[in-house]
């Protein structure tokens, strides 16, 4: 039997149920934010750099919300959307978690 983390155990259970709950609508948001980032980038050439994804998402009319998760990614070239969608939903998630 695998003992309790100490911080697990010092939590009361409806804490650890609103923890969770806010982890996966956050989740749940960052995905649905990268669906809509998808949408914008589907006439892109992979590889691609962040300010080739702006200006493509740009000109298909993204939202402000999908331009600023663009500016937010790493000035580094991007192979496929999947790595680009795994670098928004970290961004978002850490953004969630900080004060």
């Amino acid at each position: 039997m695998d003992p309790t983390p100490a911080c697990d155990a010092t939590q009361p259970d409806s804490h650890k149920k609103t923890h969770a709950t806010t982890l996966d609508k956050a989740l749940a948001d960052a995905e649905a934010l990268s669906a809509r980032v998808l949408h914008a980038l589907e006439r892109v050439n992979w590889p691609a750099h962040p300010a080739t994804l702006i200006e493509s998402a740009e000109a298909s009319g993204a939202s402000r919300d999908v331009i600023d998760a663009l500016r937010k990614l790493p000035d580094e070239a991007f192979g496929s959307f999947p790595e680009v969608s795994a670098s928004i939903i970290a961004e978002q998630l850490r953004a969630r978690e900080s004060p």
